[in-house]
């Protein structure tokens, strides 16, 4: 009898610990759902963020997660080998824990693909197709904090040429300026890849005959990189 109700114990507990191991897809699952049936405003920012505290507590959930699979795998086939009482609760068990497992390291290994695509972090380690996409990046991006739905919304009664005027260095206008908004505590983006300096102005603002912001690399690395689109 004992051991008949160790054998259950031991299957119920793989079972358990296998259905708990299964957040991680479950979370997935639920995530992609309300991207795509989801709705809802939310703040835009181009701001970073930072992310390591919850990267920290990420990882350790994901790693205690696949030792409660392991662990979970380990018991029920165990108990598959001695014979379990409630064989059909250690079946289940191992199936789910090895679902749990693989989506695991199916993740991890994603993870490690997508950060070797990754460039080296750093501006001075990046190649020069890097600096480019990296430059063409930020003139899109102080582009669109110059955008209606930004410089724009505060200030309604600016004509487009008044943008010319605006101080594009990384301690200028769209960081410290009369209304008090920062755009953006990033001076990266405010900053050509290529520059060595980063306290210069490296990008201004031109208006297209349509009446559009167009922002444009002036810094001569740059330049000379070719960073400024045909």
């Amino acid at each position: 009898m004992s051991g008949s109700g160790g054998g259950r114990k031991g299957a119920t507990a793989s079972l358990t610990m296998a259905l708990v191991g299964l957040w991680p897809l479950v979370g997935t699952a639920v995530l992609w759902a309300l991207t795509q049936w989801g709705g809802g405003e939310s703040d835009f920012t181009l701001d970073p963020r930072d992310t390591s505290r919850n990267v920290l507590i990420l990882g350790i959930l994901l790693a205690a997660t696949f030792a409660s699979n392991v662990t979970a795998l380990v018991i029920g086939l165990r108990g598959l080998r001695k014979g379990a009482a409630a064989r059909g609760r250690a079946v289940a068990g191992v199936i789910l824990a090895a679902v749990g497992t693989l989506f695991l390291a199916a993740v991890f290994t994603f993870a490690l693909v997508v950060r070797s695509m990754l460039p080296a972090s750093g501006e001075d380690k990046l190649t020069r197709d890097q600096r480019l996409a990296k430059c063409r990046g930020n003139q899109k991006n102080i582009a669109t904090m110059l955008g209606p739905e930004m410089w724009g919304f505060d200030h309604p009664d600016a004509k487009p040429e008044d943008l010319k005027k605006l101080d594009l260095s990384p301690t200028g206008d769209l960081i410290r300026n009369d209304t008090g908004i920062a755009y953006t505590t990033d001076p990266a983006i405010l900053n050509c890849p290529a520059d060595k300096d980063r306290t210069d102005v490296d990008y201004a603002v031109e208006i297209t005959p349509e009446g559009q912001v167009k922002v444009r690399c002036i810094d001569p690395a740059g330049v000379k990189e070719g960073h400024n689109a045909p």
